[in-house]
């Protein structure tokens, strides 16, 4: 009895890491993840360039933030899952303006949580603020004209 009892356990952990495992893979790729002002030109746009030229094969978001903020602490699982909701369509990636000064010139940030909406054609959008996910969602589909 204490075999079974033992085997019942070590199964069930197996499938607990498993699952776990899976959740966070998923999380992985649907995700925000932080970036820099450097890798910003490389993954989304070259910012410094007078004309704006995407880099990216698909639309883009980029949360602009602090760790200070509380709006921005409230915001970062909300646009988890936004992102999950897009499911790849749409890479999202967060930039900390205390950190990359210069972007957060550039886009002239003077009020945080501030997204930054970046179609594939066409000039970037803006939004300010918190918001519910469900108007987020519609926000981006709003600016990327889906």
């Amino acid at each position: 009895m204490k075999k079974l009892l033992i085997s019942l356990v070590l199964a069930l952990t197996a499938l607990a890491v498993n699952a776990q495992r899976y959740v966070e893979d998923i999380d992985t790729v649907y995700t925000v993840h932080h970036i820099n002002q450097e890798q910003f030109k490389h993954l989304v746009a070259d910012w410094s360039a007078h004309d704006w030229k995407m880099n990216s094969p698909r639309p883009v978001v980029v949360d602009f933030y602090a760790d200070w903020c509380q709006p921005c602490r409230r915001l970062a699982p909300i646009l988890r899952q936004v992102a999950q909701h897009y499911e790849g369509e749409v890479d999202f990636y967060s930039i900390n303006v205390d950190n990359n000064t210069d972007i957060a010139g550039v886009f002239e940030i003077r009020s945080i949580p501030f997204l930054l909406i970046c179609p594939l054609d066409g000039e970037p959008k803006s939004v300010v603020g918190l918001y519910p996910q469900s108007e987020i969602i519609r926000v981006i589909n709003q600016a990327l004209r889906w």
